[in-house]
């Protein structure tokens, strides 16, 4: 087992990264207002300066818009693979293990359920950086863990790029509309973040061999599940009408199903016990 106590996490400042700065009290974080992760220079310096080597470095950094990945997909391609690539090869010299985090959306729904061992098939800019990003990864890593994970909910981060989750949207919804649209024919694993950041450590601290890990709560849902189980759970009276993810025209091509399977970490809770955790606070 490997105490890690003085990680580095880089996307400190967003949902996910909140979490984990909140279990790693001794932890460095960073957000994209410290140091621009794009400027190889700079990034190098300043981890330089750090002053000691890590214990980890965990990588919250993304661009995570799909849909704008189709019009930038040069910027996704850089921050998605190419920075992450640049990291593990940083990490690997200083012998720390470093996670990555990656997406669902790195296949292409026709399986509907995939294993860690299964060949990604990716349908957008998005999903090919990503993929991208699993491989250069992989390639000059060391002791590197690619966590997949999908439709992250919990706690908005302190960052003013952090986004609101499906969830934060739908309890707004509810106030405004009596009945809301929620696609039905796309579907996806569910995760909640607090439960992504206790996984994140427990397997850092487990320590297994570096290859890729699925890491999300139990089950699956479409996102008009996932809407009727929040207002369900809200005692909400807000009408959920199920639509083809035609009603939404959309820019990137979603998979019509892309559950995680975990084969090969202790399961998580189901993503509804999550949810009803996360709706208890609010």
């Amino acid at each position: 087992m490997a105490k890690i106590r003085k990680a580095l996490v880089l996307g400190a400042k967003g949902t996910l990264g909140g979490q984990l700065m909140r279990l790693y009290p001794e932890a460095t974080g960073w957000d994209r207002e410290d140091v621009d992760v794009l400027d190889a220079a700079a990034l190098g310096a300043r981890l330089d300066g750090l002053g000691f080597v890590p214990d980890a470095v965990v990588n919250c950094v993304a661009f995570n818009d799909v849909d704008g990945a189709e019009d930038c997909p040069e910027q996704a391609f850089a921050l998605n693979a190419e920075f992450p690539g640049w990291l593990a090869h940083w990490t690997k010299e200083k012998g720390v293990p470093l996670v990555h985090y990656s997406t669902n959306y790195v296949f292409d729904g026709a399986r509907g359920e995939y294993r860690e061992s299964d060949a990604p098939a990716p349908l957008s800019a998005y999903g090919r950086s990503k993929w991208r990003g699993e491989q250069l990864v992989a390639e000059n890593g060391g002791r590197w863990y690619v966590v997949r994970t999908a439709v992250i909910f919990g706690p908005r981060g302190k960052s003013e790029l952090s986004k609101k989750s499906f969830v934060d949207i739908m309890v707004d919804l509810a106030a405004k509309r009596d009945t809301i649209e929620a696609v039905a024919d796309e579907v996806n694993s569910v995760t909640y973040a607090a439960d992504l950041a206790t996984s994140t450590c427990d397997l850092l601290e487990a320590a297994p061999p570096a290859g890729i890990y699925h890491v999300t709560n139990r089950g699956g849902a479409s996102w008009y599940d996932f809407a009727r189980e929040i207002y369900r759970i809200t005692g909400k009276n807000t009408t959920v009408l199920a639509v083809p993810s035609s009603r939404f025209p959309r820019k990137a091509k979603r998979p019509a199903r892309a559950v995680l399977l975990n084969t090969k970490l202790p399961p998580m809770r189901p993503w509804q016990e999550a949810l009803t955790d996360f709706l208890s606070m609010k």
